[in-house]
Parts: structure tokens; sequence; C-alpha cells
């Protein structure tokens, strides 16, 4: 399966409008997400996941 990053962002922001009951949260939340998931070394991010 293959996930765009329009798919993940949409995904991320639905999810967090789901906890925090508000949209401009909902953003900056998702905003932080992606900046970190963009900015975060690859080898670190292998072993965050194993």
């Amino acid at each position: 399966m293959t996930t765009n990053i329009g798919d993940l962002i949409s995904s991320l922001y639905q999810s967090f409008l789901e906890v925090y009951g508000d949209a401009e949260l909902a953003s900056v939340a998702t905003a932080a997400v992606i900046n970190d998931l963009l900015t975060t070394p690859e080898r670190q991010l292998q072993e965050e996941a194993a």
C-alpha cells in the first residue's frame, strides 16, 4: 500500500481534530508532526521504527 503526502496530512489532521476537537489546534499539531518527519534524518526514523 502506498500513501502520498496529501493522504498522510489529511489522516493526521482528522486524527488530531478528533483528539482535540479544535480545527486550529489540529492544524498546528499536523504541521508540527509533518515538519518533524521532514527534518528528522532518515537513519533516526529507521531506528525509532525498529
